[in-house]
């Protein structure tokens, strides 16, 4: 008699990644995303010029498909005589690379609160939704403008601003995912057994609710990335010589009527990002739901 083969079963994470990859947005975000990064990893070896060096002798020269285009500058040159496709590479990291901090920080900030509150309970609940609701009263927009036109408009405290005023969906949706896990029986099988706390915290609940929180990080990246390039559209958000594409779309508002693809192609690259960002969150919204697991 045949021996059977034991298949050990598929985890929910494996299951989700599974389904995930049969889902036509996560591919298509996906491809995106890994496009942008790889482009912003690998700008020295696109163009050989530097975003910074300024040539007057080649301002306002268009984009190869205009006209006056040529291919020595493929999207043009700016005020400056700066390379538009050099400094788009170049926005590129700065956009990325602000958008994932704030999202180190505030998720961090976030998901502690959010799994205190939703694991504890009682006072430590109170104290955090009081938090969440102070936080919730504050206009994120607003605040970040008073605070970076007060203390200075340095990149690092960018960063903290919007990473510090983005942290309350996340504790909102982790406590409550934190709530529902907390009550299963398996958390309560391992407290039964003498599990420490902080083994259940990050061993049995926090795996179980990475689903929600990859889409609300979903959300907050792409948040941060548009926050960043309001601010930086507003002049306190990233300054020269450095270059983000909030900041190239200000920099081009004077030549709307006169050269408006020095505004489109910054506002397409963010647009294109943000698209991607929110195909693949909705993915795993899509996957990791009881509808989609259907």
């Amino acid at each position: 008699m045949a021996n059977s083969t034991n298949i050990a079963p598929l985890s929910p994470g494996q299951l989700a990644f599974r389904r995930a990859l049969r889902h036509g947005g996560f591919w298509t975000g996906g491809l995106i995303i890994l496009v942008i990064v790889l482009a912003a990893i690998f700008a020295p070896l696109l163009t050989p010029y530097d975003p910074a060096l300024q040539d007057l002798t080649q301002r306002y020269i268009p984009p190869v498909w205009s006209e006056k285009g040529t291919w020595d500058h493929i999207l043009g040159t700016d005020n400056l005589g700066r390379d538009y496709f050099a400094r788009v590479l170049y926005g590129t990291r700065i956009s990325l690379g602000i958008g994932l901090l704030t999202l180190l920080i505030s998720g961090t900030i976030g998901v502690s609160l959010g799994i205190a509150a939703g694991y504890w309970g009682g006072w430590p609940d109170l104290v955090i939704n009081f938090l969440i609701t102070i936080r919730l009263t504050l206009p994120v927009v607003l605040v970040a403008l008073v605070v970076v036109a007060l203390i200075g408009n340095s990149l690092t405290l960018l960063v903290l601003v919007i990473g510090l005023l983005l942290w309350d969906r996340f504790a909102i949706v982790v406590r409550s995912a934190t709530q529902q896990v907390a009550s299963r029986e398996y958390i309560t099988s391992a407290r039964a057994i003498g599990s420490s706390t902080p083994r259940i915290l990050f061993r049995e609940i926090l795996p179980n609710i990475t689903g929600p929180l990859i889409v609300v990080a979903s959300i907050e990246i792409a948040h941060a990335i548009l926050l960043e390039a309001a601010l930086s559209f507003l002049g306190l958000g990233v300054q020269p010589p450095q270059v983000s594409w909030g900041l190239m779309v200000a920099e081009a508002k004077s030549q709307l009527m006169f050269r408006p693809w020095m505004i489109a192609i910054p506002g397409a690259a963010l647009v294109l990002l943000i698209f991607a960002i929110n195909l693949v969150g909705d993915t795993v919204r899509d996957v990791t739901t009881p509808e989609g697991k259907a």
